[in-house]
């Protein structure tokens, strides 16, 4: 995928994955439950489920290039993941909640996230100071108006099971801040190494 107009002063990206369409769609109709909650809260968009392996902040056109350039070949045999998704959680804590989110397991995304982190601190980027746990964000909490009700509801899917997704690729990401949020638009997408079985998988 090529890369569309640049901004001198820098483009605000990130690395990400996302999630099969039907785990997605299992996903929106969760949040539009929640929505109706009224609490203050920022809801995450539905363009913007993405899985963030790691957030580049403002880079230079230039740069950004080598990016691309740079995980293109560290991620080329980058075999396909699968995951499963399920449960709700918040961060820091369901007491103080910054972020609530849906949690992601099985193996391989925690060394993929790791990877990347490798392949960009070689162009200068900072590695991540915290450990990385695999999550998609529904909501940043803004202050505690609402919030027993909404916490309330989303303990109600602690448990549940969104389905399964096959991790398929990685992209980098361009975010336009907007008065209504930040707006995604996908500069390169870097296919992974597909399971035979999946790449023959009509279905998909």
């Amino acid at each position: 995928m090529t890369r569309g107009s640049t901004e001198s002063s820098g483009i605000r990206s990130f690395v990400a994955v996302d999630l099969d369409t039907p785990v997605q769609q299992v996903i929106n109709d969760l949040l539009g439950e929640l929505r109706r909650i009224d609490a203050d809260v920022r809801w995450v968009r539905p363009e913007g489920l993405h899985v963030t392996l790691k957030f580049l902040g403002s880079v230079d056109p230039a740069r950004l290039d080598r990016v691309h350039a740079t995980l293109a070949v560290d991620l080329h045999d980058q075999p396909a993941l699968q995951v499963s998704v399920r449960g709700l959680g918040a961060f820091p804590n369901w007491r103080r909640p910054r972020v609530v989110w849906v949690g992601l397991h099985g193996e391989g995304l925690v060394a993929l996230a790791a990877r990347v982190d490798g392949a960009l601190a070689r162009l200068g980027f900072e590695r991540e100071q915290r450990a990385f746990t695999p999550h998609l964000t529904l909501a940043r909490v803004n202050s505690p108006r609402g919030w027993p009700r909404l916490e309330e509801a989303c303990k109600a899917h602690l448990d549940d099971d969104f389905g399964a997704s096959e991790i398929d690729a990685v992209t980098i990401y361009r975010s336009t801040l907007q008065r209504g949020g930040a707006v995604y638009a996908p500069l390169w997408t870097i296919a992974l190494r597909r399971h035979k079985r999946a790449a023959h998988d009509s279905g998909r």
